[in-house]
């Protein structure tokens, strides 16, 4: 039996640390861009990256997961020759997509800005998102393989040396600009991404060449694993495609059901603007962290799989389950009472308790079903993920359409309805993964602690971030001191509890070469 020296908290750790390194500075490229962009820019910036999105998940989803997918799972049969074969197909298929929506866009562009996203400033953004396209495709292959072959260092490094350039390229055009003409904010935006996107497209195709490819014979890629690999890509290209085109009539339609509600044009977009460029990313700092437990753990189910070791599978889906909820309960339970203050501190925009409690719970449950879509896809169970993530959608768009055109909810008619269709869709792929695999359900484990922690947390923050503003009188020192205060209080509950987060995450992901034998 061969044991590969690697740990859950190892590769989620190196994910993590790249993580968060780019959310920090993720968050620092909202804030420059609310500064010079406005919300109404923000808004104008979010129709074009809808239609961007769109063209992302249809050309891009399905080739990445089955790029993933069938590396790891060769890895796992010691059949790394294949490898190669894997890549050229991924390419192959991407392309030809890219080429196809190219044509479409440079056809119909001021058709699609104007009718389809309502606003024909749009427009001049869309040969930059083609490039922008085109570049992000080179690059998420190789980082998918990448995450299939477990190394999690390259993608990391990519991923924060993108960010620093984007800001970098953004921030000098837009302070160049300094216009008012939010169709060129958004074409410059999307130019600065494509700077980035060069430097990420060139850096890991030299990982590639100097780490992977070294050496190697050019394998064949057999008919089955060419089967599997359509099979993976279709339906989750498929699922992408219509739910991104569904989140993109969503976004291109809250302007116009909140214009119904009595709002102006210009404040409708600017709602668009707060709420997708300034407020949810607030509340989703600590997706870095899910995010990374999420990826880790993909090539372990995969492999696991491979040889046959259920038991073994069924060990990472609860461990996937709980870890999503010791992480994101909390970390959003302490974000909530601190969001109105760090939104006013950060963007200038002022936000309500309601509204905050409302966006964390829709963070929460969105954390649920990205981790619970994620396993499906692992298991290749992603037809059934491609079902509920499609009808999740569908019905958002639905209560989306009808509530917020009412004045008495509003802008929270879009997220009472992203907070009940995420939570739907969740429930639906954890009792799929729950019939598919007899994992141990555990709700007092999987949900009852990081309930408990989240509660504990919340209540702290309230409390003691008022209490040290007066003490301290100086508002940075009180938020300082009550994250620290915070992070030490959720130590000494799940001790309490007879948790310890970082033995519970060390123990070893092991590639076992014979099937049923429970490494856990």
């Amino acid at each position: 039996m061969r044991i590969q020296k690697k740990t859950i908290l190892y590769a989620a750790g190196i994910l993590a640390c790249g993580n968060l390194a780019l959310q920090a500075l993720g968050f620092l490229y909202r804030v420059i861009l609310s500064h010079f962009a406005g919300a109404e820019g923000l808004g104008v910036y979010r129709l074009v990256n809808s239609a961007y999105l769109v063209l992302n998940a249809g050309c891009l989803s399905g080739v990445t997961m089955a790029c993933s997918r069938l590396s790891a799972a060769s890895e796992a049969r010691g059949e790394r020759g294949k490898i190669g074969a894997i890549l050229r197909l991924a390419f192959t298929v991407f392309f030809t997509l890219c080429t196809f929506c190219a044509a479409v866009i440079l056809l119909f562009g001021n058709r699609i800005a104007a009718g389809w996203l309502g606003d024909i400033r749009c427009a001049k953004a869309f040969p930059f998102v083609l490039l922008c396209l085109t570049l992000t495709g080179v690059e998420n292959i190789f980082k998918s393989l990448f995450i299939g072959l477990e190394q999690m260092q390259f993608t990391a490094y990519s991923e924060v040396g993108e960010q620093l350039i984007r800001i970098l390229s953004v921030g000098i055009l837009l302070y160049e600009y300094q216009g008012e003409d939010y169709g060129t904010i958004a074409m410059l935006i999307f130019a600065g991404m494509v700077v980035s996107e060069v430097f990420s497209a060139l850096f890991l195709t030299r990982l590639f060449q100097k780490n992977i490819a070294a050496g190697q014979r050019a394998g064949r890629l057999d008919a089955e694993t060419s089967k599997q690999f359509f099979f993976i890509a279709l339906p989750l290209s498929a699922s992408a495609l219509v739910g991104n085109i569904i989140s993109s009539a969503g976004s291109v339609l809250l302007p116009q059901r909140l214009m119904v509600a009595g709002l102006t044009y210009e404040q409708a977009l600017s709602a668009l603007g707060v709420i997708s460029g300034m407020a949810m990313p607030l509340l989703l700092l600590p997706v870095a962290l899910v995010s990374s437990v999420c990826t880790a753990l993909l090539p372990a189910v995969t492999a696991a799989q491979a040889v046959g070791n259920i038991k073994r599978v069924q060990a990472l889906i609860g461990r996937s389950v709980s870890t999503v909820g010791l992480i994101a309960l909390p970390a959003t339970a302490v974000l909530i009472p601190l969001a109105p203050q760090l939104s006013e501190f950060f963007f200038g925009q002022p936000l309500t308790a309601g509204y905050v409690a409302l966006l964390g719970a829709v963070a929460i449950v969105s954390y649920y079903q990205m981790s619970s879509g994620s396993l499906l896809n692992a298991l290749g169970l992603q037809h059934l993920n491609v079902v509920t993530a499609v009808s999740a959608e569908l019905v958002q768009l639905c209560l989306m359409y009808r509530w917020c055109a009412r004045p008495t909810l509003g802008i929270y008619g879009y997220l009472l309805a992203m907070l009940l269709t995420s939570a739907g869709a969740f429930l639906i792929n954890f009792c799929i993964l729950q019939r598919h695999t007899g994992f141990a359900v555990r709700p007092l484990r999987r949900f009852g602690v990081p309930l408990l922690c989240g509660a504990t947390l919340f209540c702290w923050t309230r409390i003691f971030y008022s209490v040290l503003q007066e003490y301290l009188m100086n508002d940075i020192a009180a938020l300082g001191a009550t994250v620290c205060g915070a992070g030490l209080l959720y130590v000494v509950v799940l001790r309490l509890l007879g948790i310890r987060l970082i033995r519970y995450l060390s123990r070893r992901i092991e590639k076992p070469q014979m099937p049923n034998v429970c490494m856990w």
